[in-house]
């Protein structure tokens, strides 16, 4: 059983409606900030999603700042029980590293949080208004120990490690039991030989198309005459491609924006950072016959 499950925390989320209010403004508030920056909106929520990772940064960046603040845990409570300045210094600089960690941690978790529905969004919202708590008591306990207060300082960031610890367990909610973030393609199985999907003449140019390899959704597209096939199912949200539009030899998810190359099955913007599986193809007595690139990640 979770932390959270201990303390009840889901039967209370279920009654804090008031959690949607605050989500949907925050949202809007963060969606209306990147769309006013222009292109360079777009690349720094490119960069916070972590499309140049492949995956999510939030999930690359967390355990620094939870570590950190375990560290300063760690040594104040050393320091307390042997009276030494070096191992009290130790503490602060962990909670000074943590800190700085949070705040980027927090970047990219907002561009994240921007992109989800409900359920994840109410959890999501708890989980951010917990890390805000969190963070402003461990800020303030920072600033205490700058002014030599430290009897005061580890109170307060003792209750900033514990609101970060209840937090975190939400976020393991939210990855491991929602699905948040976790790439809609992840248990799929795109056929390793040869399919066929469909007849050739049955395509047009310029036109999205999902067909069925053996069970797997696939996207068939032609470009310029050229034939191209990924995934059909983003990655992201779990939508389907062929209801969004081509840009070039991109396709653009229509729920929130996602834009895969036809190419190689990579994300090229953001929210989804997991690429697509992408498929060789072959024409046969005038059908389109499919199979997983060998290099795919799937």
């Amino acid at each position: 059983m979770s932390i959270g499950e201990q303390l009840g925390v889901d039967r209370i989320l279920q009654r804090a409606t008031w959690l949607d209010r605050v989500g949907s403004t925050v949202q809007d508030t963060v969606n209306n900030f990147f769309d006013q920056q222009g292109p360079s909106g777009e690349s720094a929520r490119n960069f916070l999603h972590g499309v140049w990772l492949g995956h999510p940064l939030h999930a690359a960046i967390t355990d620094f700042p939870v570590g950190m603040f375990t560290g300063g845990m760690i040594f104040d409570l050393l320091g307390l029980v042997s009276g030494n300045q070096n191992v009290k210094r130790t503490g602060d600089w962990c909670l000074g590293l943590g800190f700085g960690g949070a705040l980027a941690a927090a970047a990219a978790g907002l561009a994240d949080y921007s992109k989800v529905e409900d359920p994840q969004r109410r959890v999501g919202t708890a989980h951010m208004l917990l890390n805000v708590l969190a963070t402003t008591a461990i800020g303030v306990s920072l600033l205490n120990r700058l002014t030599g207060n430290r009897n005061g300082s580890i109170p307060l960031s003792s209750l900033g490690y514990a609101l970060v610890v209840l937090s975190a367990d939400l976020g393991g909610k939210m990855v491991y039991e929602l699905g948040t973030q976790v790439s809609r393609q992840a248990f799929s199985s795109p056929p390793t030989e040869f399919t066929r999907v469909m007849a050739a003449n049955e395509l047009r140019e310029g036109q999205l198309r999902r067909a069925n390899a053996n069970g797997f959704d696939v996207l068939v597209a032609r470009v310029n005459g050229q034939i191209y096939a990924i995934g059909n199912t983003c990655t992201h949200w779990g939508c389907a491609l062929d209801e969004g539009h081509l840009e070039g030899t991109n396709v653009q998810c229509h729920c929130h924006g996602s834009i895969f190359n036809l190419q190689d099955g990579r994300a090229v913007r953001g929210p989804a950072s997991e690429a697509e599986p992408s498929f060789e193809i072959r024409e046969v007595n005038g059908q389109i016959e499919v199979r997983s690139r060998p290099e795919s990640a799937y």
